[in-house]
């Protein structure tokens, strides 16, 4: 890049056609140039809903759109036109000079830290197309003696519910991309880092899916606001998870936090898969509400809730837990008025669930925006 006092070369005009974007990187920071009617725009390039890459998304007129979860931010203010991103981008500074475009650098702009992991092991759940990977949670070098007690060259500092992006390596001609980003499954406190999701016909879960113990990972986090509360005042609201499928990850770092840690936080989730097989995590779960009396969970399944007849105790393995969709009467089951009117909620799982979760709470419970939290999960 050729400097010229604060403002840095990022790209030649011909480079990005009309109606065209492209990514740049200045100082760490990925920062999208955009050309409408000859105009250039710059501004970030990761989307502040869950870090998806702006510049692989579609500019229509001033409008970019998110290709994962089509959030849309005005390309001129950086404000978000379209949600579920509700934090704008931070908008550069740019001109052109002849067939040159700068970018003015930001010396105030927090870099996102990149570290490396390494691989220890993947488990799978039987009957079904899920799988943990765990690695190791501190990358250390011994001292020149051979201490045990030896220098951290990288870990991993994160808050439970909180998501990364992963760099494994070797994915060529994946459509989204080598690169995801994951909520974090394993808890802080625990000795390893955990990231758990459906093995797909992709070439980036293939390659997942195949990692050798070893194998050096780049980790670029973490990231986001889907987190517990950090204070007294949070401690005093009933937190209400509403769980389905795959979406359950961030729930089981926080309960395994909630439960290390000793917190005074009262938890009441519910979690939805579409049969027992596909409750995940559930042994774990099962076992810190024993240890945790703020715990309690809900299960419900969908898929024999479908059926005209339930199938049979011995083909259930005696289900204990609920049957069908979350609703309005299955949480005021498990949830007086006095919790509902001081509680949290917190939702997670594929775009479906969480628009009918939102509708659920806020028309038919009569919750505030104010006291609803999401996350979202596409499936990829």
């Amino acid at each position: 890049m050729r400097e010229e006092g604060d403002f840095v070369k990022v790209a030649n005009t011909n480079e990005i056609k009309p109606l065209k974007m492209k990514e740049v990187d200045v100082d760490g920071q990925k920062i999208l140039i955009a050309n409408v009617n000859g105009q250039y725009y710059a501004l970030g390039s990761i989307c502040t809903h869950e870090g998806g890459p702006l510049a692989d998304g579609t500019l229509q007129d001033y409008e970019v759109e998110c290709p994962w979860h089509g959030s849309k931010f005005d390309i001129r203010t950086g404000n978000v036109t379209n949600p579920p991103a509700d934090e704008p981008e931070p908008l550069y500074e740019i001109k052109v000079d002849g067939s040159q475009i700068l970018i003015k650098r930001k010396q105030d702009v927090k870099k996102t830290p990149e570290i490396e992991l390494t691989f220890l092991e993947n488990i799978k759940v039987d009957g079904t197309d899920v799988m943990s990977f765990k690695f190791i949670k501190e990358n250390r070098k011994e001292d020149e003696n051979g201490n045990r007690e030896s220098q951290i060259l990288s870990a991993l500092d994160y808050k439970a519910g909180q998501f990364a992006f992963f760099d494994i390596g070797g994915v060529y001609n994946d459509p989204k991309g080598p690169i995801r980003h994951f909520t974090i499954s394993s808890s802080p406190t625990e000795d390893f880092i955990m990231l758990s999701t459906r093995i797909r016909d992709s070439p980036y879960k293939k390659r997942l899916a195949s990692l050798e113990k070893g194998t050096k990972v780049k980790v670029r986090g973490p990231e986001g606001q889907f987190v517990l509360p950090e204070d007294e005042s949070g401690y005093s609201k009933t937190i209400i998870f509403l769980s389905g499928g795959i979406g359950v990850t961030p729930f089981r770092s926080m309960i395994k936090y909630a439960t290390d840690k000793l917190l005074p936080i009262k938890i009441i989730m519910f979690d939805s898969n579409k049969n027992k097989d596909n409750v995940l995590f559930k042994k774990e779960f099962d076992d810190w509400a024993n240890i945790n009396k703020n715990i309690k969970i809900i299960y419900t399944i969908t898929e024999e809730a479908n059926s005209i007849e339930k199938p049979s105790p011995t083909s259930m393995d005696i289900w204990k837990g609920e049957y069908g969709r979350i609703n309005r009467e299955m949480i005021l089951k498990y949830v007086d008025d006095s919790i509902l009117e001081n509680s949290i909620f917190y939702i997670c799982g594929p775009p479906g669930m969480l628009k009918s979760m939102k509708s659920l709470i806020q028309e038919e419970l009569e919750i505030p925006k104010e006291r609803i939290m999401t996350e979202e999960f596409t499936g990829y």
